[in-house]
Parts: structure tokens; sequence; C-alpha cells
């Protein structure tokens, strides 16, 4: 029998052999996300890990780095000055007398120049024109029809605040109750999303009362 009629039967089963070893190699790639991840963790490079052969900052230091607007401690407030420093007595020199202002900080000074100009709050400079009659008739008022007369109505109709008229003339346990179920009967008809609303708006008021937010 000829070699080579007996070799090319050889070389086909060797091909076929190799053609079909390579799909049948597992091969396992990223399919999840865990994985992924798992991946993609790679321990940090050595330079960005602390340094234990430097003097500083050393392994086992702590860094204090505080914010900007932490306040200073060479800033004591007036209250905490002892009576014997001299800040206390050139503070109350600044006070009494404006004209004592160190150059810069006056009030035609560029600095206050440069600053935005002073918010406009309404004041009300308080007045004591009300006399016992006219509290009197506040109240009868208040409690005849407290509906008609109101706290703002009072406070127009006498000239006087809103918050004397609360405190000189309240209004009865009846009508709080008869404003709490007016309340009530309103927020029944809300909808989900107003009345979420409504209560993310108390949590971030209290929030803001603690100083978290």
């Amino acid at each position: 029998m000829d070699v080579r009629s007996l070799a090319r039967p050889v070389a086909q089963l060797l091909t076929t052999t190799a053609r079909l070893a390579t799909p049948l190699i597992p091969k396992r790639g990223h399919k999840t996300t865990a994985r992924t991840k798992r991946a993609l963790k790679i321990a940090p490079h050595h330079s960005f890990l602390p340094s234990r052969t430097t003097a500083f900052p050393a392994a086992d230091s702590i860094i204090y780095n505080p914010p900007a607007s932490e306040a200073s401690p060479a800033h004591t407030p007036f209250l905490f000055l002892p009576r014997s420093d001299p800040r206390r007595s050139a503070l109350l020199r600044m006070r009494n007398d404006p004209g004592a202002l160190p150059a810069g900080l006056g009030a035609d000074s560029p600095a206050e120049a440069d600053l935005p100009p002073r918010m406009r709050y309404k004041h009300r400079n308080p007045r004591y024109h009300l006399q016992e009659e006219d509290v009197a008739e506040m109240k009868r008022l208040r409690a005849e029809d407290p509906i008609e007369w109101s706290v703002a109505k009072l406070a127009r109709k006498f000239d006087c605040s809103e918050v004397f008229v609360k405190m000189a003339a309240p209004a009865s346990q009846e009508h709080h109750e008869w404003l709490k179920a007016k309340m009530e009967r309103k927020t029944a008809r809300w909808g989900p999303k107003k009345t979420q609303a409504r209560e993310d708006r108390k949590r971030r008021a209290e929030l803001v009362y603690r100083g978290e937010l």
C-alpha cells in the first residue's frame, strides 16, 4: 500500500480534530453586573497608599482639615470678652462713636460701596396708643363674629400688629375647632401628589429648624 494514501486520511483526521477542539473549550464572560464589578475591582496603585517610610504623613497620623465656614478662634464674641480685655473697650468706642472706626471701615468707604444694597425690612415702631376700652371692643368684636372680624381686619381697624390682636383677643375654642374641621375637609380633597408635597414641605421645615438642611 502506498504511504501517501495512508498519510492523507491521517492528516484529514488531525485537521478535523483541531477544528473541533477550539469550540469545545469553555469560556465564561462577564454576563452580570456582579461579575463585572468583581473583575473591575482592582487594588489601588502603591502610590495612592500612605507611605510608611516618610516622616509625614505617617500611616497612623490624623489629617485635620476643618471646613472653611468654621469660626476662627481669633474672633472672640463680645459677650465672652473679660472686663479687662482692651478689645472690649475698643469695641465699645466703635459702637458709641462711628467716626472712630479704622480707615477703610467707615460708612463711605469703598468696602461698603462694593457691598450690595441693604435689605429694606418693614419695621414697625412700637406704639402704645390703645386704651382699655379699645382692647375691650376688640375682644367683643372677636367674640361676636370671629369670621367677619378676623385678625387682619382687627389689626387694620385698631392700627396695631396682628401679634397684639392674637394676644389681646384670642379666638374661642369653638372657632379653632371649626377652622380645624375646615382644614380637614380641604385636605381630604387633595390628591396623592399634593399630600406628598405637603408632607415633604413639613419635613424640610423641621430639618431647617434643627439646622440639618
